[in-house]
């Protein structure tokens, strides 16, 4: 019996290794696929980032969770409680705004997200050791390679247009933007990836990297973000500060790193004034964007709004000059542009303060550790590279957004686990041994596991394959596209199942299961948002061949795999409101269940529940307004063709009622957004079929003179030439023409 103990234990510690070995691996691969992945089936093309973050982070959670069980040890130690002691504090303030928050649906996507990013920051601090951060380092090079190679590939595209075969080429124009979605985001990459390779260049001296840190500041040029030439010039001026006065072996060179330091600081300030004066609506965006969220932090400054209901709250004091700059009225600011800002209107000056304490408990943390004699020279490199990486990426998010995005977030969260694990040094794991467990408990667990795992596995590749289908493949790009996202993926389920199926072989712990078998769900859960968002993508571009019956079919698939996402139901209702039929019957495709129902209740429904989740949406009350308005014309019509009194007045008074609705909602519109032109034209037109002249001429007045607030000439002029409004204006002046005659 003893020696059946003790070649249980001795498996136990197999599985242990083995665990985290693969916690190590899946962090670093998880890191370079959300970095270079990219796909342009779903309507966001980052939806593929963020599929990869959730179901990745669920993965290495149940991972961790099977672990700590098999291990029967606190991870946390009296020094890892000490230095996560903020992050605790901050995730359970995150917590407490959130459960006190006004709105909680539309908000809990994002929500899962932060905890997820707590949970990356946990990971590394109590799992990873120094070697285990050098492995990571190599996935973080990789998808250097990769992401600097195509970008090299967009730079020669400017210059020589068709070098570039992929179908997003020219999303932003001329500016680079590699595989990261957004020129900013490529250049928050750029920032702490120059930092990391500077640090593994002085513990290697390999001029390979030197090579990769000069493709990078080319790179970073041609994305022409300048927030993010001011925080790479900041970063890497404080390593090279940090290098250079703490190392002693360097100290005859202090005086003239120093001086290229700052020189090259001010010659960035420089360039970044040069080209803000050239391209100053950036500024003017974000100044408008600060303002709006200083008021938010006003009206809620101890609890904030929450996380996640950032974008959904703001809406309610954007400045008018927002959708002048981005043309657009269908337009929603998700962050403020600013992450201090941000912190201070989600989770109050508390949860900004207790964020500031985070950083600069991490910063104090990482200059200690890199003045003591002691460390090894190379350890001291890294060190190094990630303390001004993270420093990068901190300065970058005051005038950016980039880490609340997975390609940026996800680094963000690993790099403040990274550094105290690389100033507490680990000591060797030692397992208690386990009691003798049931085998054919354990054989019963390991084929339940493997065949959920494999019918997810085979899940997910059906759903690929039934988007796949529907894709279209013209040009090169496009094969190659959907050739690498098949492999992707083909990799990563049967990695995945792989790495689940030989942890629950070498698993000794029938209770470190259970983690295991959540894990199921839960990635059924992750991926579905990302079917969901590739229906979308085809609703959206069948609406704009006008097949609106297809249209509202993909829109339902949309609303059904992804519930939370109240855009979709805002886009379908407007589909229901161009198929308009108002005939009672139950339609599947357009989301009826058991309860017949016409267009105009579907529509309306949707507007409502849109209501309850956004209320500040820009185009929500603009739609219901033109929901009621086409309605009232529908049932005048149809008051015209009635058959008795009785029935043409019961449906004149429905008309009324009706219009006497779109021009409740109309007026509420332009709470929202006040600079939409159609908006003052439906109300102008309302009035001029009620005959109130005056009333209709007062809307158009409203439009020429502008929103209050807006004094500038080029958007003031915009409302003046709306068609439109001259048209309706010219019935309106021959109308009064007409009276005046009579």
């Amino acid at each position: 019996m003893v020696k059946k103990a003790h070649k249980n234990a001795a498996t136990s510690q197999t599985a242990e290794s083995y665990i985290h070995r693969a916690l190590v691996h899946i962090t670093g691969a998880l890191g370079c696929l959300i970095s270079i992945s990219f796909f342009t089936a779903t309507y966001d093309s980052a939806q593929v980032k963020l599929t990869l973050l959730h179901m990745g982070g669920f993965l290495l959670l149940a991972l961790w969770s099977a672990l700590q069980i098999s291990r029967r040890k606190n991870p946390f130690s009296k020094q890892t409680i000490l230095s996560l002691l903020p992050l605790f504090v901050y995730l359970g303030w995150n917590i407490v705004c959130y459960i006190f928050a006004p709105l909680h649906l539309e908000a809990a996507e994002e929500f899962i997200r932060f905890l997820l990013y707590g949970f990356i920051t946990i990971l590394a601090v109590t799992e990873f050791t120094f070697q285990d951060v050098k492995c990571i380092t190599k996935w973080i090079i990789w998808a250097v390679v990769i992401s600097f190679a195509y970008g090299v590939v967009q730079v020669a595209d400017g210059f020589s247009p068709g070098l570039d075969p992929m179908p997003w080429r020219g999303f932003f124009t001329k500016r680079i933007f590699s595989t990261h979605a957004n020129p900013n985001f490529f250049a928050d990459f750029i920032i702490f990836s120059s930092c990391i390779l500077s640090g593994v260049y002085l513990a290697t001296r390999q001029k390979k990297y030197l090579f990769l840190n000069g493709i990078g500041l080319i790179l970073l040029f041609f994305t022409e973000s300048k927030g993010a030439w001011i925080a790479y010039a900041v970063a890497l001026a404080a390593g090279a500060l940090l290098w250079a006065n703490f190392n002693e072996r360097i100290k005859k060179y202090r005086l003239r790193i120093n001086v290229v330091t700052l020189c090259a600081i001010v010659a960035t300030a420089v360039l970044v004034g040069f080209y803000t004066a050239k391209r100053f609506q950036s500024v003017n965006f974000r100044t408008h964007t600060w303002r709006g969220t200083v008021e938010m932090i006003k009206d809620s400054p101890v609890l904030g709004v929450g996380i996640g209901n950032f974008k959904t709250i703001y809406s309610a004091y954007r400045r008018p000059q927002i959708f002048y700059i981005e043309n657009s009225h269908n337009t929603e600011t998700q962050h403020a542009e600013n992450e201090l800002l941000e912190q201070a209107a989600v989770c109050g000056i508390i949860g900004l303060a207790v964020f500031l304490w985070w950083m600069g408990f991490l910063f104090y943390l990482s200059v200690r550790t890199l003045r003591r004699e002691e460390l090894p020279p190379e350890k001291q490199y890294y060190l190094l590279g990630y303390t001004a990486a993270l420093l990068g990426m901190f300065v970058h998010s005051w005038v950016d957004i980039s880490i609340h995005f997975a390609s940026s977030g996800y680094f963000f969260a690993l790099f403040m686990g990274v550094l105290p694990a690389l100033c507490y040094p680990k000591k060797p794991e030692e397992s208690q041994p386990l009691p003798v467990q049931h085998p054919k408990l354990l054989i019963a667990l390991r084929w339940g596991l493997t065949v959920g795992t494999a019918g997810l596995a085979g899940w997910i590749l059906l759903s690929f394959k039934d988007i796949v289908h529907v894709l279209t493949f013209k040009t090169l790009g496009d094969w190659l596209q959907i050739l690498a996202a098949g492999i992707c993926l083909g990799a990563c389920v049967i990695g995945a199942g792989i790495v689940v199926w030989q942890s629950a072989k070498k698993l000794r712990s029938a209770l470190a299961f259970i983690p295991l078998f959540l894990l199921l769900p839960l990635e059924v859960i992750a991926y579905c948002p990302f079917q969901a968002n590739h229906f979308y993508s085809l609703a959206i571009a069948l609406n704009n061949v006008r097949d609106l019956e297809s249209s509202a079919m993909y829109f339902t698939k949309a609303v059904r795999l992804n519930p939370l996402q109240s855009e979709y139901r805002q886009f379908r209702a407007n589909i229901f409101m161009g198929l308009w039929n108002l005939d009672k019957s139950i339609l599947p495709n357009r989301g009826d269940k058991k309860t017949a129902s016409d267009d105009f209740s579907r529509a309306l429904a949707d507007f409502q529940i849109v209501a309850k989740r956004s209320p500040n949406h820009a185009l929500l009350y603009h739609n219901m307004g033109q929901l009621y308005y086409k309605m009232a014309l529908t049932r005048s019509e149809m008051s015209a063709h009635a058959r008795s009194l009785e029935e043409h007045q019961q449906l004149r008074q429905e008309a009324i009622d009706h219009m006497a609705h779109a021009k409740q909602s109309f007026e509420r519109s332009l709470q929202s957004n006040p600079t939409n032109p159609e908006t003052y034209v439906y109300l102008a037109q309302i009035g001029l079929l009620e005959n109130n002249v005056e009333e209709a001429q007062n809307w158009l007045d409203k439009l020429y003179k502008g929103p209050d607030g807006v004094t500038e000439p080029e958007f003031l002029q915009r409302n003046r030439n709306y068609i439109p409004a001259l048209q309706l204006q010219a019935q309106l002046n021959a109308r009064r023409a007409k009276q005046n005659v009579r």
